[in-house]
């Protein structure tokens, strides 16, 4: 009895955490260049590896473009002991147009890389705008990053070609540091649109990347397959919850039977 109650709490337990990812990719659906977080589960009783999201097969090998960060979450009750991880898809979001100059977006493979206070980080968010000095920023005001530095885009009508050149009434003014890194991708979700490599290289230039004007990517999961997931978390942990009512009201009154005898 004791056992079952053990096994549906370690149950429960990995729920809210499957439930948070959940949440925070509903509440990305409008973030320009997201990629989403999932979550698995190993189970240390049997070393067997699921996924809850049927992303990864019975193997357990992780599908190209994934990464699977360090354990994220711990569930250890009786001998129902779980690991719970979250990785996130670098899947190709959909193309967007907005008519914006300065709105970019990659069709292809690789980050523009920015400078932010913690150092060159990498996002797919390309929904930039210009600083106080002129310079190319993103949206959190960090500079986007050309293969010379900074770009200055001051001046006058900017036109950034599918190579990445960059160039203002004409004139080239630098080229986005476009940045690919080795497949499944290590990296570290920094904010909801800036990654850092787990082994702290700095990546190579991208290849067969294409830069596109006046667009964005969109976030790269469907907002309808989260809410329905939200829904059948909530299902989950509530027949979790019966299943732990039921338990200690026959626990209760094996306990009082027993008083009696």
């Amino acid at each position: 009895m004791i056992k079952g109650l053990y096994t549906s709490a370690g149950g429960m337990l990995p729920l809210q955490f499957r439930q948070d990812l959940v949440t925070n990719n509903l509440a990305n659906s409008n973030t320009a260049g997201f990629k989403q977080d999932q979550a698995f589960v190993r189970e240390l009783v049997t070393a067997d590896l699921y996924l809850n999201e049927n992303q990864i097969a019975s193997t357990g090998k992780r599908p190209p473009m994934v990464n699977v960060s360090p354990p994220a979450f711990r569930a250890a009750v009786g001998d129902a002991s779980q690991v719970v991880q979250q990785y996130t898809d670098f899947s190709q979001g959909p193309m967007q147009a907005t008519g914006n100059a300065l709105n970019l977006a990659l069709d292809g493979d690789g980050f523009f890389t920015v400078q932010t206070p913690g150092g060159t980080q990498y996002t797919r968010n390309g929904s930039f705008s210009i600083n106080e000095n002129g310079e190319l920023v993103t949206a959190q005001g960090h500079v986007v990053l050309g293969d010379g530095g900074p770009i200055n885009v001051s001046g006058g009508t900017i036109n950034v070609l599918t190579n990445g050149n960059v160039a203002v009434e004409g004139v080239v003014r630098g080229n986005l540091r476009i940045t690919d890194f080795p497949k499944p991708y290590e990296m570290t979700k920094i904010s909801d649109s800036l990654f850092v490599p787990q082994s702290g290289g700095t990546g190579q230039a991208a290849e067969n990347v294409t830069v596109n004007q006046g667009m964005i990517e969109g976030n790269n999961g469907n907002p309808l397959d989260q809410l329905v997931k939200m829904i059948e978390i909530s299902r989950m942990f509530e027949l979790g919850q019966r299943a732990i009512r039921l338990q200690d009201e026959t626990l209760q009154q094996a306990v009082t039977q027993a008083g009696r005898i």
